[in-house]
């Protein structure tokens, strides 16, 4: 890296930017804070040599960026060139955190990552409509400010400062679903997937400065190998986007589309151990490195009577020498690393006593070091080096040169520590509960509950004795027939009589859905987290597949749909969809959990060119079926040209 000539501290570009503080820099570029006189503002310059090869085109992609307006990304607010250095003013993102910081101390919680990569991948799906793209997605590029919200800096600009924007609109928006999947593996595990996709068309990239994930033949291995708590659908997106062979979302709008729903609001957890997440400055949550003090400092009264035995012994005559204990670093949670206790060497009849005190002085400082994080756990530890010199001086005679101290792991004391030390659980109800109630209130109580009891029951015997009977005698219905007058001279007319009352059978009642999961012929996966939406009641909210490159799925596969669960076994007679545009549509009744196999299902019926609402009739009696699958062959026009889904917005069936 050689730094941009002409820029440093007190360097002011265009007339009004004041250079004050470099914060990073890239293979073309540098990144700089720096002071707006004209507005009296705070901003970011992104410097670059104007005579660099990408130096115009690094310009004119931050001109576009400027037009799009969203949260989530940074704001180009200026762009030029001035004693040949050409810079890209971006807005300030005071006390904002890169992924990349974050993610120094290991994965987030699961749904901080779906919230982060949902979020950046809603904005470059936006910048996706502009004909813009990121292709230089990184940690770095990602960030969270202190209120939560999510920000993705360098849209289309990295790309150009690194000569990278050389796709196609297609490859391009595959790129970036891949970066955000990348993004998404790293979150989950703390680590960087370095591997390469689509049979390398789609490169590794450089290292981001996070620890390589391990590689297996045809990618990565999993986020639910590597880490704990990771969503299963995460995991899947991660296995088939970042394995063999060409699968995964296609965009960023598609990739949101899969991840969806995800959290308003910044986690405060990490989901698993309910840690608190890192802040602004990572540091604060770092356990630091503790040195315990000397026993001498630090025992207590107990302690002291062994320092006082060590004092009469041989060598307690030497003052200068001092028992040190020193714990390497403070246990983590769940890490079942030791923390052990060692004692320096000195005279044979000191070291004994000093071996003694420093054993139970190294338990008793975990204690109080560790306070509530471990509890009874350390006691115990104290209580068992207490054990074990008790019994060293009841089975060894007065001979202890040959005694140097002994190791006691947390994990010894651990297998005999003592369950009463565990702390009582705290009660449903606090000390402010209401008394109990006195006998008059029981008795007013009980008496109220029992004229509810005779009021039900009188009701209920009224309407048992109606069962059966009619409130009222069936008007008859009167059919006259009119006969189209002859041509003979004498007229004749007939009437005939009421006939017998005729009805109309009720509609079917329509049978409840109670879930259900994507359908796909080729694996059996199909915006699962969607299908919900086809049976909420809502017809302004619609289950939406993947989007393919024409309407029938790119050839492919026969079509794609929903599987629906019913609440009971039912002969269909009917299935009302509302479609959110022209599709071709099939319904069938079936029995078969199969996510991808049409075996041993019954056809109810099916539309060609079918929109809006539209009811399909069972073509004659079928079998009771405990679920339906509605199978889209011909999908719509979606957001874009060569985006095609298949579209359902609501499902009744009777």
């Amino acid at each position: 890296m050689t730094h941009v000539q002409g820029v440093g501290p007190g360097s002011v570009l265009g007339g009004r930017y004041a250079v004050t503080l470099r914060t990073s820099e890239g293979a073309h570029h540098e990144r700089w804070r720096a002071n707006d006189h004209t507005l009296e503002r705070e901003v970011v310059l992104v410097c670059f040599p104007a005579a660099a090869s990408v130096a115009a085109a690094a310009l004119d992609a931050a001109r576009r960026a400027a037009g799009i307006e969203d949260p989530r990304l940074v704001r180009v607010l200026d762009v030029g060139t001035d004693q040949g250095v050409g810079f890209i003013v971006e807005e300030p993102l005071t006390g904002a955190v890169p992924l990349s910081h974050l993610l120094q101390g290991g994965g987030l919680a699961a749904d901080e990552v779906r919230r982060l990569t949902g979020e950046a991948a809603t904005a470059l799906d936006k910048a996706t409509h502009r004909g813009l793209h990121h292709l230089a997605l990184t940690p770095s590029a990602v960030l969270r400010m202190p209120d939560g919200a999510v920000k993705v800096r360098g849209l289309a600009t990295e790309a150009a400062l690194t000569d990278a924007d050389r796709l196609s609109d297609e490859r391009a928006s595959r790129a970036d679903a891949v970066g955000l999947v990348k993004i998404a593996y790293a979150a989950l595990t703390g680590r960087w997937p370095m591997v390469a996709v689509d049979n390398g068309l789609i490169p590794a990239g450089a290292p981001v400065g996070l620890e390589a994930a391990p590689t297996i033949v045809g990618g990565v291995a999993a986020p639910s190998e590597i880490a704990v708590g990771v969503p299963n659908d995460l995991d899947l997106i991660c296995r088939m986007t970042l394995g063999s062979g060409r699968r995964g979302p296609v965009s960023p709008g598609d990739l949101a589309l899969q991840i969806a729903p995800w959290p308003s609001e910044m986690a405060t957890s990490d989901g698993a151990t309910g840690m608190r997440l890192r802040g602004r400055d990572d540091r604060e949550s770092l356990e630091p490195t503790r040195v315990m003090p000397s026993v001498g400092a630090g025992v207590g009264a107990g302690m002291g009577a062994a320092g006082a035995g060590a004092a009469s012994g041989d060598h307690g005559g030497d003052s200068s020498q001092t028992d040190t204990v020193f714990f390497d670093r403070l246990p983590d949670e769940g890490s079942g690393r030791q923390t052990t206790a060692t004692t320096t060497a000195q005279p044979a009849g000191e070291r004994l006593q000093g071996g003694i005190a420093a054993a139970g002085a190294a338990a008793a400082g975990v204690a109080g070091a560790i306070g509530d994080r471990v509890g009874s756990f350390a006691r115990a530890a104290a209580d068992k080096a207490a054990a074990r010199a008790a019994e060293r001086r009841a089975s060894q005679d007065d001979q202890y040169d040959d005694f140097d101290g002994e190791d006691i792991g947390l994990v010894d004391a651990l297998d005999e520590a003592p369950a009463t030390r565990l702390e009582p659980p705290v009660p449903v109800f606090g000390r402010d509960a209401p008394e109990a109630p006195s006998g008059t209130q029981s008795r007013i109580a009980l008496a109220i509950v029992g004229a509810l009891v005779i009021v039900a029951l009188i009701i209920g015997i009224s309407n048992v004795m109606k069962i059966g009977k009619h409130d009222g005698t069936a008007a008859p219905v009167v059919v006259t027939k009119t006969r189209t007058p002859s041509s003979s001279p004498a007229p004749s007319t007939s009437t005939q009589a009421p006939s017998a009352t005729t009805t109309q059978a009720p509609p079917a009642a329509p049978v409840t859905v109670v879930g259900g999961t994507g359908f796909d012929p080729e694996d059996g996966t199909e915006a699962d987290q969607n299908v919900k939406l086809t049976f909420d009641g809502d017809p302004g909210t619609e289950w939406r597949s993947r989007w393919y490159g024409s309407a029938t799925f790119n050839g492919k596969k026969d079509g794609v749909g929903v599987l629906l669960d019913l609440s009971a076994p039912t002969a269909v007679k009917e299935v009302e969809l509302v479609l959110g545009a022209k599709q071709d549509v099939t319904v069938y009744a079936t029995d078969s959990g199969s996510t991808d196999s049409l075996a041993g299902a019954q056809e109810i019926g099916s539309k060609k060119g079918a929109d809006g609402t539209v009811v399909i009739k069972a073509k004659g009696q079928l079998k009771p079926a405990s679920k339906i699958i509605v199978f889209v062959t011909k999908a719509a026009p979606a957001e874009a040209a060569n985006h095609n889904r298949a579209q359902i917005s609501e499902v009744t069936v009777r």
